[in-house]
């Protein structure tokens, strides 16, 4: 047996299926790990000859098995970009009906008789032609003009922007199994892939960033090769890496190019159980903002920098929603869950600082498609102010007062620091406890009196407002409330250290306490609890293997 696992380091799978650029491909087909491995292999100086051979015995052992969880897929959102210049051709089409023929052609080889056979050939070679000219088009050196309308979209900002879609899928395991059961290698071919894997960085996207390795364990697949599977993968034969080295001629990394293949058809070998496990009234799909200058604000500042940031918000909305302003038809305030602002502090970490590293915009799970639309038409107006010819996510200021202007910029893709990943903050535990302070939603008395009476008796009424907080928010009654001076992750500054929340004359200020919980079962997150949740306050991380 042989079984190579892929962790998704960023929690997320970036790549496009094969037959359209609207959906995303899952699980991650068998082709693209081959691949993988075959540009790690050359990406060497001195490509290993025993990585060779572990390669070419590797493409010979047929479709494996593949072991993956569910997996949710966000919306694809098509965005602009600028092509490199203006005579430069789209081959996008025929690319894709290259891909649509050679599926033709695998089905015909499989299920048709003859004629559909050389049918399905023919139309594979036009194809193939088809994409040749478009490329030798798209290459080819502008003609000379005097129009000097033409010649300006040779300048950046003529240019024409191309439509391009970058699906992702997030997996509720971030972990990939391919498993090939009858596969018996050499302890040669065995230690060549051993050594070739650890040097294999990304799979798809080159922001899906995978740590690859041999497992021993027993693997229990999802889905398995079949002539009669419902699903159709990319998978690997005899040539294959002849074949990836004829592409690499061609293209050299910059020029369009299909990725060769052979077409599979899999089954879903057992239903994939999706663990029902409750989860908050906030998505788990974040906008994430970055610091990338300025000053760095400390954790206690998390009100200041959230309501900053809803300020830029506002400003630069079209329309303001109810799920933007937190205010009802009215002026009342809304009794709906609303848009939380939080910034993310650096916690829980031997080298932690505690300073704000960025901050997410979170959206309820039941926010309207056009309540969700008004919100990154705002992010987009308020980046198109301040970007520069073609950049994609500009740095965007916020002005601090006498601290000084944050500088921060829009996540889209890559890695990116743990207390910036929503995985990080949304994974299920049954023990959670909280970050920044939870701001009570009622005075429970005196938490810091000497009279153990009325000690106790404020902790018992603040575990219990605590508990309706979880119950207001789509959780279940958490078992136990604890209620802590200080937060159990390190460098996590102490409740008594916040600012008066709020600092709004007037207006009562809140008892600000640290908590920890434990549920009966797995929750998933994020858990953003009190009067202060949609502001930063309130926030909480799981506990996971007692971390």
């Amino acid at each position: 047996m042989l079984a190579i696992e892929i962790e998704l380091l960023t929690g997320r799978y970036i790549a496009t299926a094969y037959n359209t650029r609207l959906e995303s491909e899952w699980p991650p087909h068998p082709a693209r790990l081959y691949s993988a491995l075959v540009a790690t292999h050359f990406a060497s100086e001195k490509p290993a000859l025993e990585e060779r051979a572990a390669l070419e015995w590797l493409e010979a052992q047929g479709a494996p098995s593949i072991e993956a969880s569910e997996a949710s897929h966000r919306e694809v959102t098509t965005v602009f970009v600028p092509v490199n210049d203006s005579a430069m051709t789209n081959v996008d089409a025929e690319a894709d009906a290259l891909g649509g023929a050679q599926l033709g052609l695998e089905a015909a080889l499989t299920l048709g008789p003859a004629e559909a056979i050389k049918g399905a050939t023919a139309n594979v070679k036009d194809a193939q032609k088809c994409l040749s000219a478009a490329i030798e088009r798209s290459l080819a050196a502008p003609k000379p003009s005097a129009n000097p309308a033409a010649a300006m979209k040779v300048l950046p900002e003529g240019r024409v922007r191309q439509p391009r879609t970058f699906p992702s899928v997030t997996p509720f395991n971030p972990c990939v199994t391919y498993v090939w059961p009858s596969a018996t290698p050499t302890s040669l071919d065995r230690a060549a892939i051993a050594d070739l894997l650890p040097r294999v960085v990304r799979l798809g996207h080159s922001s899906s960033l995978v740590a690859a390795r041999l497992v021993d364990r027993e693997v229990t697949p999802v889905w398995r090769p079949t002539s009669s599977g419902e699903r159709v993968f990319r998978t690997v034969q005899a040539g294959q890496l002849d074949a990836l080295e004829r592409g690499f001629a061609l293209h050299r990394e910059a020029e369009p190019r299909v990725m060769p293949a052979r077409f599979e058809r899999y089954t879903r070998c057992r239903p994939v159980e999706v663990p029902d496990i409750p989860r908050s009234a906030f998505s788990e799909d974040w906008l994430v903002f970055r610091r990338v200058g300025g000053p760095s604000p400390p954790m206690v500042a998390c009100v200041g920098v959230a309501r900053t940031l809803r300020k830029a918000l506002l400003s630069h909305a079209d329309q303001i929603p109810e799920v933007l302003s937190g205010h009802a038809v009215g002026g009342a305030p809304t009794e709906r869950n609303h848009l939380a602002i939080v910034p993310l502090p650096f916690v829980g970490h031997e080298n932690a600082s505690g300073s704000i590293l960025g901050a997410a915009l979170i959206l309820p799970t039941d926010t309207s498609e056009e309540d969700r639309r008004a919100i990154y038409t705002a992010v987009n107006a308020w980046e198109r102010a301040y970007r520069e010819e073609d950049e994609d996510a500009p740095h965007l200021p916020l002005t601090l007062g006498a601290v000084g202007v944050l500088e921060l910029e829009r996540v889209e893709w890559g890695a990116v620091p743990a207390s910036l990943r929503s995985t990080t903050w949304c994974q299920p535990s049954t023990v959670w406890s909280s970050v920044t302070p939870v701001a009570l939603d009622r005075n429970p008395g005196e938490l810091r009196s000497r009279n153990r009476e009325k000690l106790a008796m404020a902790i018992d009424e603040a575990a219990e407002t605590v508990r309706r907080a979880c119950l207001r928010i789509a959780l279940p009654m958490p078992l136990r409330v604890e209620i802590l001076p200080a937060a159990p992750w390190a460098v996590a500054a102490k409740a008594k250290h916040y600012p008066h929340f709020p600092e709004v004359p007037g207006r009562t200020r809140r008892v600000l306490t640290h908590v920890r919980l434990e549920f009966a079962e797995r929750v998933r997150g994020p858990i953003l609890l009190g009067a202060g949740r949609y502001l930063g306050l309130g926030l909480l991380r799981p506990e996971v293997d007692g971390g």
